[in-house]
């Protein structure tokens, strides 16, 4: 069973590259051009490990890392250092011309989003109003992280060979809208526990994709790192398992 999805949460190469330095606290200026690489290469091979249909920029993306990061290994004349460019200096350019006009983009998206007067927190746990704490909406490769230590605990397990009944995205997004139907919020995590192989695994993962992407869903955590918690969108259309529908 194959799936090839494309989806609008991945905006480019750059996007991505600006999540593992936020990830892994990188000075954006004084980029570690291995790591980075390193990182950023991971990350394409799990997105090619669950057929999703990566643009063709994500690879010029990639070459462009290795011949930076080749010329980085190139031996250095000490009498040139001073008048040298560092390899890593368009990169750095683009991806701070590229964080501005984000950071634009959102705070006009807020703007917009305050006139229309529609947002309405998540519930939060008691714990976490007292504290004062808000949850932070994740990204997509915020989800690729969690989704890799999914797939690590199963690798964990013991594998018995059964033969899985075929299961389909629009299956799996009834399950979590009869989930959420009962409950306020799940965690990400909590909606992998009876999955028994990895194509299951992938398949909860589009789905949950396909909600975001339809505005179903709101995916948000406290901090990097931490599990994450699945809402009801306050603003998107909402059908749940028995058929009904509100806003």
């Amino acid at each position: 069973m194959t799936y090839h999805v494309r989806l609008m949460q991945f905006e480019g190469p750059l996007d991505l590259l600006l999540h593992l330095i936020r990830r892994d606290k990188i000075n954006i200026y004084d980029i570690p051009i291995s790591h980075i690489t390193r990182e950023y290469l991971a990350s394409l091979e799990i997105m090619q490990e669950l057929e999703l249909e990566v643009a063709g920029e994500f690879f010029v993306m990639a070459a462009t890392l290795m011949r930076i990061k080749s010329q980085m290994l190139l031996p250095r004349h000490e009498a040139i250092d001073e008048g040298e460019i560092d390899p890593r200096d368009e990169l750095v350019r683009n991806l701070l011309e590229y964080r501005t006009f984000k950071e634009a983009a959102h705070c006009f998206a807020a703007r917009e989003e305050d006139r229309r007067k529609v947002y309405q927190r998540p519930m939060m746990k008691p714990s976490e109003e007292e504290a004062g704490e808000a949850p932070v909406e994740v990204t997509v490769y915020d989800l690729l992280e969690a989704l890799k230590g999914v797939l690590k605990n199963l690798s964990g397990q013991a594998i018995y060979h059964i033969i899985p009944e075929s299961v389909t995205v629009e299956q799996k997004i009834e399950a979590i809208r009869g989930s959420l139907a009962r409950r306020s919020e799940v965690l990400f995590t909590e909606l992998f526990g009876a999955a028994i192989n990895k194509i299951e695994i992938i398949v909860t993962f589009l789905a949950i994709l396909e909600m975001i992407k339809l505005q179903e869903i709101v995916a948000r955590q406290m901090s990097h790192g931490e599990d994450i918690w699945l809402y009801r969108s306050a603003t998107g259309s909402y059908i749940e398992a028995g058929g009904t529908q509100d806003g």
